[in-house]
């Protein structure tokens, strides 16, 4: 379930499909007493998502901008073992380290972007007028 103030948020609607897909598949793992060790490489997500690395790392990185989710444990690969990253949703209180939700999403504003504009500038030394045509009277 995604609560509602998640929903209202900014930074959800600000969420490409992609990464409100991501963050369910990260919340569909949280069992309520593993946040901070829920684990879902890129891999897997791109699997579970039918889509490919790239595309899974990207809405990864986008749902940690926003702050909807954080790294607890980055992953590791060697030859006895693969470890796949474990995630934290910052709504809940992390159950490795008791820290407290921080609900950074909540404060994520979008950027304002340049509209391409041109800018209004109404210093008086860069105000240039129009010389006068005096009207000519026979």
């Amino acid at each position: 379930m995604i609560e509602a103030y998640v929903k209202r948020s900014a930074a959800w609607r600000a969420l490409t499909p992609n990464a409100r897909a991501t963050y369910l598949e990260v919340k569909w793992r949280y069992d309520g007493t593993n946040n901070g060790r829920i684990a879902l490489g890129e891999r897997e997500l791109a699997a579970d998502l039918h889509t490919s690395r790239e595309t899974a790392r990207r809405a990864l990185g986008e749902l940690i901008e926003k702050g909807l989710i954080k790294k607890a444990k980055l992953s590791g690969f060697n030859m006895k073992s693969r470890v796949a990253t474990e995630w934290r949703l910052t709504e809940y209180s992390c159950d490795v380290t008791g820290e407290l939700p921080t609900k950074e999403f909540i404060r994520w504003q979008p950027c304002e972007k340049n509209t391409g504009a041109p800018q209004v500038h109404t210093g008086a030394s860069q105000v240039h007028t129009a010389p006068k045509k005096e009207a000519f009277h026979a």
